[in-house]
């Protein structure tokens, strides 16, 4: 028998975090990854203010040279929304938090390097490749049913706790079957993301990062900036949109309307979301990150999953030692902060077209 204090689903920025906060008070981890690692990740790839805040608070420091992107600074005045009528426009992807405000100097990474060296920081062992099929919680311990993809073998590990930090579509929230049929209703969204070579900016600011909300393009927010030498473009649409068409589109429109020029197509990338409910688990499942619902403006979601990671990961280990309150309930009244900012985080949107 596999026996572990916790085992985490998910090797994101939340799953690290929390692994990484375990381990440091002294508990045996195993963080276990559907995709093989490093892996690419639907996402801008920048660490806004909040999370660089958070990266040197529970990891030391800046992470090291080689995650960042060449072109490493994107300044909170350079993110800007086009209107055909008014030109640029400010847009604004961070807000104060509790009254604190942060770096207005944002960093460009790589998400596939940035996820890798979080989980590397933690000191957690880890399987990648492996997949969470179910669990079963019985009296102190869970069992975790897994499925590796390059033997395609099953196997069981058992733990105190499972946290789930498998993302916006996690199959440790769906196993606890939380969400209601209201939810579960709703219209999901899909990114769809493409890198093509710089071949010229055009009148794209150099350096800058540009959002269109265009609803003959998209459902929601279209996006434009540059890591290294590739622009990444960002399209977003409901179910049934061809993002495909989409990304055309929107390719013909920095094209005719900006000059931008494109050189040879590297990657494209997709996944589909869900702005969810709050729910952050029960007894010893508990949930972390976007895979609880923490989400921040405009669906910025790495600094959530940091910080409810790490405090995830905290009151677990303030319970383990304890024996006394829950972990649960540790966890909920350590997040009151970040709930309350997920609230007014909602009342602010703009990202829908």
């Amino acid at each position: 028998m596999q026996l572990y204090d916790v085992v985490v689903a998910g090797s994101g920025p939340a799953g690290s975090c929390c692994a990484k906060a375990l381990k440091d008070e002294g508990f045996s981890v195993l963080v276990l990854e559907k995709e093989f690692l490093p892996r690419h990740k639907t996402c801008s790839g920048v660490l806004f203010g909040q999370t660089q805040e958070l990266v040197r608070t529970y990891l030391g420091g800046d992470a090291p040279p080689e995650v960042y992107c060449s072109n490493k600074y994107v300044q909170a005045d350079d993110i800007c929304e086009w209107d055909d009528e008014r030109g640029y426009i400010p847009y604004t992807w961070e807000i104060d938090k509790d009254g604190k405000k942060f770096s207005r100097t944002y960093q460009n990474i790589w998400r596939n390097k940035f996820d890798k060296w979080l989980l590397d920081q933690s000191g957690a062992g880890y399987r990648d490749g492996t997949r969470v099929k179910a669990f079963d919680s019985s009296g102190s311990f869970v069992k975790v049913h897994v499925q590796t993809a390059r033997s395609n073998e099953s196997s069981v590990f058992t733990c105190k706790y499972l946290v789930g930090a498998d993302g916006n579509d996690s199959t440790v929230r769906r196993l606890l079957r939380a969400q209601t049929p209201e939810s579960a209703q709703r219209q999901r969204l899909a990114s769809f993301q493409s890198y093509y070579k710089v071949g010229s900016l055009g009148s794209l600011k150099k350096d800058g990062w540009t959002v269109f909300l265009r609803p003959d393009i998209g459902d929601y927010i279209l996006c434009v900036h540059q890591k290294d030498e590739y622009l990444v473009m960002h399209v977003g649409g409901v179910d049934g949109r061809n993002l495909r068409d989409s990304m055309e589109k929107f390719k013909e429109l920095l094209s005719s309307r900006f000059g931008v020029t494109f050189g040879e197509h590297w990657r494209d990338e997709g996944c589909m979301c869900e702005l969810l409910p709050i729910f952050m688990g029960k007894e010893n499942v508990l949930l972390t990150g976007e895979a609880a619902g923490f989400i921040y403006l405009n669906c910025e979601g790495i600094s959530a999953a940091m910080d409810s990671g790490y405090r995830c990961g905290k009151a677990i280990a303030r319970s383990l030692r304890s024996g006394g309150k829950s972990a649960k309930d540790l966890y909920t009244e350590d997040c009151q902060d970040i709930l309350r900012h997920v609230e007014k985080c909602l009342t602010q949107m703009h990202f829908l077209a």
